[in-house]
């Protein structure tokens, strides 16, 4: 039995990105505010990409190497990359200033760390090497930014996008602690 995806990882990593971006670019011509709107829905397909490699690292960790983490990290990096396009670049006029000053020193130091980290992060897993550590604080403070960003948005359809992700997270724990054990139980009584 052939157990080979019927579409690559790689194909469904730019689908998502790809639909993601192009939704984002020209669903917002429709927003009062298209730079504004551009900047909050590109933020959706780095969630998508992100929340997937995060489910994979909290599934899989630390054997990542064997996985497709790398491929889902990267690529939510680059949607990372397309959301501070919009917000830093054409919202703030790459003003570090204008951002801090707009977001509180809390939020865009959240987002400047991340973005650090996640550069090297995502670097070090292009190479396949480097400290697992890096990858789980920078997943770690990935996770929290994506929830309180979501979650706090208690009257509004982001709400909704944070659960779903939270779900997806719950899913990824469970298979790690519970699937995986029975697994690797039944095989060891095979033995």
């Amino acid at each position: 039995m052939n157990s080979r995806p019927v579409i690559a990882q790689p194909v469904i990593i730019l689908f998502i990105f790809a639909l993601g971006t192009a939704a984002a670019v020209f669903g917002a011509i429709a927003s009062d505010n298209v730079d504004f709107a551009r900047a909050r829905l590109t933020v959706w397909t780095c969630l998508a990409l992100g929340a997937w490699a995060t489910a994979i690292v909290i599934a899989r960790a630390p054997h990542l190497q064997d996985t497709s983490w790398a491929r889902w990290w990267i690529a939510g990096l680059i949607a990372y990359l397309v959301h501070l396009w919009f917000g830093f670049g054409v919202i703030f006029e790459w003003s570090l200033g204008a951002v801090f000053q707009s977001q509180t020193a809390l939020v865009a130091g959240a987002n400047f760390a991340l973005l650090a980290l996640w550069l090297v992060s995502a670097v070090i897993a292009a190479v396949k090497r480097g400290p697992l550590w890096l990858h789980l604080a920078t997943t770690a403070l990935f996770a929290a930014a994506a929830l309180i960003s979501t979650l706090s948005l208690w009257d509004t359809p982001a709400f909704y996008g944070g659960l779903l992700i939270a779900a997806l997270w719950l899913a990824a724990l469970y298979y790690r602690f519970v699937l995986a054990r029975r697994s690797a139980q039944e095989k060891h009584q095979e033995a």
